[in-house]
């Protein structure tokens, strides 16, 4: 006795529609999950920032970034304006008790680098106060910052066209 085999042919137009059947679900099967980020370093929260949004807050981060370059350099430069005028005024604390007070040339020079001495104290005085100001509307800028970017989330794909110029 042979075994028989059963072959079944499908009519050429139900074949036909049953690979188109299969390719459109294949279509519609669900388009790849788009990649999220978050400019926090905390849990991502809230909404999908829109592209205006997430463009805002790259904005201002740049400018953060740069205000606080800036902040920094003018922290170093006041710091050594400083030592230099506490070593200028040590320097003419220890001039003073040789100074012969019969030499009035000596002492009207002592007196002129005294007043600029004090001139000094007054400019880097200002600069601090400038620079504290600075540091006050940094923080308010960071505080902003933190409250419309920080932990918000976005796609990844919205940055890079950002990064790219469009």
């Amino acid at each position: 006795m042979q075994a028989s085999t059963i072959t079944h042919r499908l009519p050429t137009p139900l074949l036909a529609a049953c690979v188109l059947a299969l390719s459109a679900t294949a279509l519609q099967a669900a388009p790849p999950a788009k990649r999220e980020g978050t400019l926090g370093s905390g849990k991502a929260s809230g909404p999908i920032m829109s592209m205006a949004e997430l463009r805002a807050c790259v904005a201002q981060q740049a400018r953060l970034k740069t205000q606080n370059d800036e902040a920094g350099k003018t922290q170093q430069q006041i710091t050594a304006e400083r030592a230099e005028i506490e070593r200028n005024g040590a320097a003419l604390k220890a001039e003073m008790p040789k100074l012969d007070q019969n030499d009035k040339p000596a002492l009207e020079d002592y007196v002129q680098r005294s007043r600029a001495h004090d001139q000094r104290i007054e400019a880097y005085q200002a600069s601090v106060a400038a620079f504290n100001a600075q540091v006050d509307a940094l923080g308010t800028e960071r505080a902003a910052y933190a409250k419309a970017c920080e932990n918000r989330r976005y796609l990844e794909d919205d940055l890079k066209d950002i990064k790219a110029g469009k």
